[in-house]
Protein backbone atom coordinates (compact mmCIF):
# COMPACT_ATOMS: atom_id res chain seq x y z
CA UNK A 1 0.00 0.00 0.00
CA UNK A 2 3.05 2.09 1.17
CA UNK A 3 4.72 1.88 -2.70
CA UNK A 4 1.79 2.55 -4.10
CA UNK A 5 1.06 5.98 -2.53
CA UNK A 6 4.52 6.72 -3.22
CA UNK A 7 4.50 5.78 -6.56
CA UNK A 8 1.19 7.96 -7.25
CA UNK A 9 3.12 10.48 -5.70
CA UNK A 10 5.86 10.23 -8.00
CA UNK A 11 4.00 9.65 -11.24
CA UNK A 12 1.58 12.86 -9.86
CA UNK A 13 5.08 14.96 -9.82
CA UNK A 14 6.22 14.27 -13.02
CA UNK A 15 2.93 14.56 -14.65
CA UNK A 16 2.49 17.97 -13.07
CA UNK A 17 6.34 19.11 -14.35
CA UNK A 18 5.36 18.00 -18.11
CA UNK A 19 1.85 19.34 -18.15
CA UNK A 20 3.07 22.75 -16.79
CA UNK A 21 6.03 22.91 -18.59
CA UNK A 22 3.96 22.89 -22.16
CA UNK A 23 1.46 25.12 -20.59
CA UNK A 24 3.55 27.77 -19.67
CA UNK A 25 5.81 27.73 -22.75
CA UNK A 26 2.64 28.11 -24.69
CA UNK A 27 1.42 31.10 -21.92
CA UNK A 28 4.57 33.08 -22.96
CA UNK A 29 4.15 36.22 -25.70
CA UNK A 30 5.01 35.12 -29.08
CA UNK A 31 5.34 31.49 -30.37
CA UNK A 32 7.66 29.87 -32.55
CA UNK A 33 5.87 31.33 -35.80
CA UNK A 34 6.79 34.49 -35.03
CA UNK A 35 10.63 33.79 -33.98
CA UNK A 36 10.74 32.01 -37.38
CA UNK A 37 8.93 34.51 -40.09
CA UNK A 38 11.18 37.08 -38.51
CA UNK A 39 8.63 39.89 -39.86
CA UNK A 40 6.39 42.11 -38.82
CA UNK A 41 3.66 41.09 -41.57
CA UNK A 42 0.66 39.60 -39.76
CA UNK A 43 -0.90 37.31 -42.61
CA UNK A 44 2.29 35.89 -43.14
CA UNK A 45 3.09 35.02 -39.28
CA UNK A 46 -0.64 33.92 -39.33
CA UNK A 47 0.07 31.35 -42.46
CA UNK A 48 3.73 30.18 -40.64
CA UNK A 49 1.44 29.53 -37.33
CA UNK A 50 -1.41 27.31 -39.31
CA UNK A 51 1.59 25.06 -41.52
CA UNK A 52 2.63 24.69 -38.05
CA UNK A 53 -0.19 23.68 -36.37
CA UNK A 54 0.43 26.53 -33.87
CA UNK A 55 -3.25 27.53 -34.43
CA UNK A 56 -4.87 24.38 -33.35
CA UNK A 57 -6.95 24.55 -29.64
CA UNK A 58 -4.25 23.81 -26.44
CA UNK A 59 -5.63 21.16 -25.31
CA UNK A 60 -5.17 19.42 -28.72
CA UNK A 61 -1.64 20.10 -29.12
CA UNK A 62 -0.96 19.45 -25.65
CA UNK A 63 -2.50 15.83 -26.20
CA UNK A 64 -0.73 15.43 -28.88
CA UNK A 65 2.35 15.99 -27.68
CA UNK A 66 1.76 13.80 -24.43
CA UNK A 67 0.26 10.89 -25.45
CA UNK A 68 3.07 10.73 -28.23
CA UNK A 69 6.13 11.18 -25.45
CA UNK A 70 4.46 9.10 -22.27
CA UNK A 71 2.83 6.10 -25.10
CA UNK A 72 5.66 6.01 -27.60
CA UNK A 73 8.39 7.89 -26.83
CA UNK A 74 8.53 10.40 -28.90
CA UNK A 75 9.61 13.76 -27.75
CA UNK A 76 8.29 15.48 -31.06
CA UNK A 77 10.00 17.73 -33.63
CA UNK A 78 11.41 21.11 -33.79
CA UNK A 79 9.53 23.68 -35.39
CA UNK A 80 12.39 25.78 -36.91
CA UNK A 81 14.50 22.44 -38.46
CA UNK A 82 11.67 19.80 -38.11
CA UNK A 83 14.11 17.93 -36.41
CA UNK A 84 13.36 15.19 -33.93
CA UNK A 85 14.18 16.61 -30.16
CA UNK A 86 16.07 13.51 -29.39
CA UNK A 87 18.53 14.27 -32.24
CA UNK A 88 18.39 17.94 -31.90
CA UNK A 89 19.79 17.52 -28.10
CA UNK A 90 21.55 14.79 -28.42
CA UNK A 91 25.23 16.27 -28.48
CA UNK A 92 24.18 18.33 -25.47
CA UNK A 93 22.91 15.84 -23.59
CA UNK A 94 26.46 14.12 -24.56
CA UNK A 95 28.30 17.05 -23.80
CA UNK A 96 26.67 17.40 -19.80
CA UNK A 97 27.18 13.81 -19.32
CA UNK A 98 31.15 14.83 -19.75
CA UNK A 99 30.09 17.58 -17.04
CA UNK A 100 27.66 15.85 -14.90
CA UNK A 101 30.49 12.84 -14.91
CA UNK A 102 33.44 15.20 -13.82
CA UNK A 103 31.41 17.69 -11.30
CA UNK A 104 29.18 14.49 -9.55
CA UNK A 105 32.37 13.32 -7.82
CA UNK A 106 33.99 16.30 -6.91
CA UNK A 107 30.50 17.08 -5.30
CA UNK A 108 30.53 14.39 -3.36
CA UNK A 109 34.37 14.21 -1.93
CA UNK A 110 33.72 18.42 -1.11
CA UNK A 111 30.11 17.88 0.53
CA UNK A 112 30.91 14.03 2.69
CA UNK A 113 34.40 15.81 3.63
CA UNK A 114 33.82 18.81 4.70
CA UNK A 115 30.49 17.91 6.82
CA UNK A 116 32.26 14.99 8.14
CA UNK A 117 35.30 17.72 8.95
CA UNK A 118 32.62 19.78 10.53
CA UNK A 119 30.33 17.53 12.24
CA UNK A 120 33.03 15.96 14.26
CA UNK A 121 33.78 18.94 15.91
CA UNK A 122 30.58 20.47 16.37
CA UNK A 123 31.35 24.53 17.90
CA UNK A 124 34.62 24.77 17.09
CA UNK A 125 36.41 26.74 14.96
CA UNK A 126 36.55 24.34 11.72
CA UNK A 127 32.81 23.87 12.02
CA UNK A 128 32.09 27.71 12.07
CA UNK A 129 34.80 28.32 9.42
CA UNK A 130 32.97 25.72 7.09
CA UNK A 131 29.69 25.97 7.49
CA UNK A 132 30.01 29.80 7.13
CA UNK A 133 31.72 28.97 3.93
CA UNK A 134 28.78 26.25 2.80
CA UNK A 135 25.91 29.01 4.04
CA UNK A 136 27.58 31.66 2.08
CA UNK A 137 27.77 29.84 -0.89
CA UNK A 138 24.38 28.72 -0.79
CA UNK A 139 23.00 32.67 -0.49
CA UNK A 140 24.97 33.54 -3.36
CA UNK A 141 23.48 33.21 -6.30
CA UNK A 142 24.78 30.64 -8.89
CA UNK A 143 25.64 32.69 -11.87
CA UNK A 144 27.45 34.82 -8.83
CA UNK A 145 29.68 31.82 -8.10
CA UNK A 146 30.66 30.70 -11.61
CA UNK A 147 31.51 34.57 -12.45
CA UNK A 148 33.70 34.26 -9.01
CA UNK A 149 35.51 31.27 -10.33
CA UNK A 150 35.80 32.64 -13.60
CA UNK A 151 37.91 35.85 -12.57
CA UNK A 152 39.88 33.04 -10.34
CA UNK A 153 40.43 30.52 -12.57
CA UNK A 154 40.43 32.27 -15.58
CA UNK A 155 41.20 35.63 -14.78
CA UNK A 156 43.70 35.51 -11.66
CA UNK A 157 45.17 32.16 -11.97
CA UNK A 158 44.48 31.27 -15.69
CA UNK A 159 44.21 27.42 -15.42
CA UNK A 160 41.27 28.10 -17.34
CA UNK A 161 39.59 29.27 -20.58
CA UNK A 162 36.81 31.88 -19.71
CA UNK A 163 34.93 30.21 -22.44
CA UNK A 164 33.91 27.00 -22.73
CA UNK A 165 34.04 25.84 -25.90
CA UNK A 166 33.95 22.71 -27.42
CA UNK A 167 35.65 21.86 -30.87
CA UNK A 168 33.55 21.35 -33.30
CA UNK A 169 32.74 17.84 -34.04
CA UNK A 170 34.55 16.61 -31.06
CA UNK A 171 33.96 16.22 -27.65
CA UNK A 172 34.78 17.55 -23.86
CA UNK A 173 37.21 15.27 -23.87
CA UNK A 174 39.05 17.02 -27.04
CA UNK A 175 39.13 19.95 -24.70
CA UNK A 176 39.12 18.74 -20.99
CA UNK A 177 40.01 22.59 -19.64
CA UNK A 178 36.55 23.46 -20.80
CA UNK A 179 35.18 21.48 -18.03
CA UNK A 180 37.11 23.11 -15.26
CA UNK A 181 34.93 25.73 -14.39
CA UNK A 182 31.63 24.33 -14.93
CA UNK A 183 32.55 21.55 -13.04
CA UNK A 184 33.69 23.29 -9.88
CA UNK A 185 30.58 25.75 -10.29
CA UNK A 186 27.81 22.69 -9.78
CA UNK A 187 30.56 21.04 -7.33
CA UNK A 188 30.69 23.97 -5.18
CA UNK A 189 27.21 24.84 -4.96
CA UNK A 190 26.20 21.47 -4.47
CA UNK A 191 28.68 20.29 -2.17
CA UNK A 192 27.64 23.34 0.22
CA UNK A 193 23.90 22.01 0.05
CA UNK A 194 25.37 18.26 0.91
CA UNK A 195 27.79 19.42 3.35
CA UNK A 196 24.95 20.37 5.87
CA UNK A 197 23.21 17.70 5.68
CA UNK A 198 25.86 15.82 6.10
CA UNK A 199 27.45 17.47 9.37
CA UNK A 200 24.03 17.00 11.06
CA UNK A 201 24.29 13.25 10.17
CA UNK A 202 27.84 12.91 11.84
CA UNK A 203 26.47 14.94 14.53
CA UNK A 204 23.34 13.18 15.42
CA UNK A 205 24.97 9.54 14.78
CA UNK A 206 28.16 10.70 17.56
CA UNK A 207 25.54 11.86 20.06
CA UNK A 208 24.43 7.52 20.18
CA UNK A 209 25.36 5.61 22.92
CA UNK A 210 27.45 3.42 21.52
CA UNK A 211 29.55 5.82 19.50
CA UNK A 212 29.75 8.06 23.36
CA UNK A 213 30.88 4.98 25.07
CA UNK A 214 33.50 4.06 22.28
CA UNK A 215 35.32 7.66 22.48
CA UNK A 216 35.16 7.25 26.78
CA UNK A 217 36.75 4.07 25.94
CA UNK A 218 39.76 5.93 24.56
CA UNK A 219 39.39 4.37 21.38
CA UNK A 220 41.42 6.54 18.68
CA UNK A 221 39.52 8.88 17.09
CA UNK A 222 39.73 7.94 13.71
CA UNK A 223 38.98 3.93 14.76
CA UNK A 224 35.59 5.83 16.55
CA UNK A 225 34.50 7.74 12.76
CA UNK A 226 35.04 4.32 10.53
CA UNK A 227 33.62 2.08 13.00
CA UNK A 228 31.23 3.66 14.82
CA UNK A 229 30.29 7.13 13.70
CA UNK A 230 30.13 6.16 9.91
CA UNK A 231 27.97 3.03 9.72
CA UNK A 232 25.43 4.88 12.27
CA UNK A 233 25.33 7.84 10.08
CA UNK A 234 25.69 6.13 6.56
CA UNK A 235 21.84 5.48 4.99
CA UNK A 236 21.79 9.70 6.25
CA UNK A 237 24.95 10.38 3.97
CA UNK A 238 23.75 8.18 1.15
CA UNK A 239 20.13 9.53 1.33
CA UNK A 240 21.96 13.39 0.87
CA UNK A 241 24.13 11.99 -1.58
CA UNK A 242 21.28 11.10 -3.74
CA UNK A 243 19.22 14.15 -3.37
CA UNK A 244 22.34 16.16 -5.16
CA UNK A 245 21.91 14.48 -8.35
CA UNK A 246 18.76 16.58 -9.52
CA UNK A 247 20.81 19.88 -8.81
CA UNK A 248 23.50 18.30 -10.37
CA UNK A 249 21.90 16.80 -13.81
CA UNK A 250 19.44 20.66 -13.70
CA UNK A 251 21.67 23.12 -11.92
CA UNK A 252 23.65 23.16 -14.87
CA UNK A 253 21.43 25.37 -16.58
CA UNK A 254 22.87 28.69 -14.92
CA UNK A 255 26.63 27.52 -15.00
CA UNK A 256 26.50 26.20 -18.95
CA UNK A 257 24.96 29.23 -20.11
CA UNK A 258 27.71 31.99 -17.73
CA UNK A 259 30.47 29.51 -19.19
CA UNK A 260 29.17 29.01 -22.76
CA UNK A 261 29.34 25.64 -22.72
CA UNK A 262 27.44 24.03 -24.99
CA UNK A 263 25.29 21.69 -22.94
CA UNK A 264 21.87 20.50 -22.38
CA UNK A 265 21.32 23.61 -20.42
CA UNK A 266 22.47 25.87 -22.77
CA UNK A 267 20.16 23.90 -25.48
CA UNK A 268 16.98 24.56 -23.05
CA UNK A 269 17.80 28.26 -22.72
CA UNK A 270 17.80 28.23 -26.63
CA UNK A 271 14.56 26.57 -27.17
CA UNK A 272 12.66 28.62 -24.52
CA UNK A 273 14.15 31.86 -26.34
CA UNK A 274 12.90 30.55 -30.26
CA UNK A 275 9.56 29.22 -28.15
CA UNK A 276 10.11 25.67 -29.10
CA UNK A 277 7.03 24.46 -26.49
CA UNK A 278 7.94 20.65 -27.48
CA UNK A 279 10.82 20.61 -26.97
CA UNK A 280 11.15 22.76 -23.60
CA UNK A 281 8.49 20.84 -22.22
CA UNK A 282 9.97 17.00 -23.17
CA UNK A 283 13.57 18.25 -21.53
CA UNK A 284 11.61 19.08 -19.08
CA UNK A 285 10.25 15.98 -18.39
CA UNK A 286 13.25 14.29 -18.58
CA UNK A 287 15.02 16.58 -16.22
CA UNK A 288 11.65 15.84 -13.69
CA UNK A 289 11.52 11.89 -14.20
CA UNK A 290 15.30 12.37 -13.20
CA UNK A 291 14.64 14.36 -10.05
CA UNK A 292 11.54 12.01 -9.06
CA UNK A 293 13.80 8.57 -9.84
CA UNK A 294 16.41 10.58 -7.38
CA UNK A 295 14.53 11.07 -4.98
CA UNK A 296 12.63 7.79 -4.78
CA UNK A 297 16.20 6.13 -4.12
CA UNK A 298 17.13 8.51 -1.50
CA UNK A 299 13.84 7.29 0.02
CA UNK A 300 15.01 3.89 -0.25
CA UNK A 301 18.48 4.19 1.16
CA UNK A 302 16.72 6.53 4.38
CA UNK A 303 14.48 3.90 4.51
CA UNK A 304 17.40 0.64 4.91
CA UNK A 305 18.71 2.90 7.63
Amino acid sequence: MHVGKRMARWLAVLLCAALGSFIVMDLLPGDAATVIARTSDQARVDALRTDLGLDRPLLARLWDWFSGLFFFGDGGMLFSSHRTVWEASAVATRNSAYLVAVALPLLLCIGVGAGIFAGLAPSSWRDTITSFAAQSTLATPDFAITALLLAVFAGALRLAPAVSLVPPGGTPADNPEALIIPALAVAVIGGAWLQRLVRAAIVDARALPHVRAAELAGMHPVSVLRLHTLPAAAGQIAQACAGTIPYVVAGTVVVENVVGFPGIGTAVTRFVATRETVAVATLTTVFAAITVASFALADFLGRRR
